[in-house]
């Protein structure tokens, strides 16, 4: 446990708290470390309880004893989480670098310390080095193809708030892909999530099972530090209809999440221009998922510096769910599934010393991206229950009712054909980069999306922001973006397929905005 005390104490002292026992965390370092056969963990903890820990005091364990893994990769599931893994990795140990789409840094997964994104990782494992893209197809390298996968294979992987990956229908095939090459391969797995459905323990023990890994799930007792100071906080939540402006409480700290960026906007104007919503001409921040990498850094580190003021109203979507560390007092949220409420809602009383706190539910509020089953369920559900935001026993029951128990819950959406193709491709060690890029190219081209379904990098200031194609369409009709190397034309969203599909297969088509870009707004 040493390595897991010099964690502990370098973490408090970088982020300058009191070093707490984390009984959890403790039994998880203890089984990965000293497990005879391959370890695959499930640790199911609330937001807010450091898992991250885990992965730093393994990561200087593999510097002393690296008879199980050299080195720990930290895979998360969008680039919005990584900042902040990556900032406290940086203060507390100087031995992480991070690695994502579109980064300029360049390397393999040889350092402690890894993080990346469940993209750029699946990539890597399936031997293809996207920045190398364009010579791997003019035949001139091969991209660091066995050397990229071969440090992935000796690494121990943590698949963080691995939720996302099954519930999105975009990443749940290559997702699988991915656990079946490594669980074949014996690679030590960690899944970390705070809203583990029983369909989601099963997919992960059929695999761990299948190829003699020692399985096993984890979660807090109640007499873990952590969740005995949680059961004392007052957190009451309300379930209302109409504006979410109308429930928000000046001089207090607020959160109003919604479901899209257009509504997000529409609260934000609202309030930036009304005193009687919002007397103070300061103190309210828009976030959301357009808008520039170094643009939501720079929001995030104003957020830090409101908190300690204690009033202010941040108005956001899904983008700050995940990975932006900070706590209010009221929360106003759309109606979600219960994973992203939960997400939500750990933002509320966030911090040791807060004890009381209000939600606020919006009934009527438009489901945005979510299946509508899953959201109705949630909210009937919670109505009939005593839920506190991180306490895993008070909601674990209302996750299994609305994500489901039975595998076929999950694997309904996975396209075994492209499973099988993935799985085959990462295998098979006379399939090099070349091969790989052909066949992606060849998926791409019969409209089969390998991740992420046909999302649009636009340039922004040479920063990339995501779009999806419709997204692209609304801007060129607007007249705000160039699409460059592109030779047919844009006029409906067919087009912007096939924009999408040009840059998914690696040619020379960059889209890039050349309107004003809002730096309170971001792109709208």
């Amino acid at each position: 446990m040493k390595a897991f005390e010099k964690a502990l104490l370098k973490l408090a002292e970088a982020k300058g708290f009191e070093p707490e026992r984390r009984p959890l965390l403790e039994e998880a370092f203890h089984l990965i470390t000293s497990s005879e056969n391959p370890p695959f963990l499930v640790l199911q903890a609330p937001t807010g309880y450091g898992k991250t820990l885990l992965s730093f005091a393994l990561a200087v364990h593999s510097l002393w004893d690296a008879s199980i893994f050299d080195r720990v990769i930290h895979v998360l599931p969008m680039r919005s989480i990584i900042e902040d893994i990556q900032k406290t990795a940086e203060e507390a140990f100087g031995f992480s670098r991070t690695k994502m789409m579109g980064s300029s840094g360049e390397f393999l997964h040889l350092f402690p310390l890894n993080i990346t994104t469940a993209d750029t990782f699946t990539w890597d494992l399936l031997k293809l080095n996207t920045k190398k893209r364009h010579r791997i197809k003019a035949g001139l390298e091969f991209g660091y193809d066995y050397l990229t996968q071969a440090s992935i294979l000796t690494s121990l992987i943590i698949f963080d708030e691995a939720h996302f990956l099954l519930e999105d229908e975009s990443m749940v095939t290559a997702f699988l892909s991915v656990i079946e090459f490594l669980t074949s391969q014996k690679v030590p797995i960690v899944v970390m999530t705070a809203t583990l459905s029983e369909a989601h323990r099963r997919i992960f023990e059929k695999y761990a099972k299948k190829n003699g890994y020692d399985f096993r799930v984890l979660s807090p007792q109640e007499d873990d530090p952590f969740i005995e100071r949680e059961l004392k906080k007052e957190v009451d939540i309300e379930f209302k209809q109409g504006n979410p402006l109308d429930f928000i409480e000046p001089g207090k700290r607020n959160a109003i999440i919604v479901n899209s960026v257009k509504r997000a906007v529409e609260l934000f104007n609202k309030a930036k221009n009304d005193p009687y919503i919002w007397p103070e001409s300061e103190g309210i921040m828009l976030i959301h998922g357009r808008m520039t990498p170094s643009h939501k850094r720079e929001l995030v580190r104003r957020l830090r510096e409101w908190i300690k003021d204690g009033n202010f109203l941040l108005i956001g979507t899904q983008a700050v769910e995940a990975g932006v560390d900070f706590s209010v007092d009221t929360m106003v949220t759309d109606r979600a599934p219960i994973n992203s409420l939960l997400q939500r809602f750990g933002r509320v009383a966030r911090y040791g010393s807060e004890m009381k706190a209000k939600i606020v539910v919006l009934e009527d509020a438009p489901c945005g991206p979510y299946p509508e089953d899953k959201v109705e369920k949630t909210v009937k559900l919670m109505k009939e229950s005593q839920l506190l935001p991180r306490v895993p026993d008070t909601y674990q029951a209302i996750v299994t009712e609305v994500h489901g128990e039975k595998l076929t819950s999950i694997t309904k959406n996975v396209n075994r054909k492209l499973k099988g193709t993935l799985v085959k491709l990462m295998a098979d060690h006379t399939k090099r980069a070349p091969h790989v890029l052909s066949a992606i190219e060849h998926l791409t081209a019969s409209g089969t999306p390998v991740m992420r379904g046909f999302l649009i990098p636009l340039s922004v200031g040479g920063e990339a922001v995501l779009i999806s194609p419709s997204k692209l369409v609304e801007l060129y009709s607007r007249g705000v973006v160039e699409i460059k190397g592109w030779k047919g034309e844009m006029q409906n969203l067919n087009d912007a397929y096939k924009v999408a599909k040009s840059i998914a297969l690696g040619e020379n088509v960059e889209v890039v905005f050349t309107g004003e870009y809002d730096w309170e707004r971001g792109i709208q």
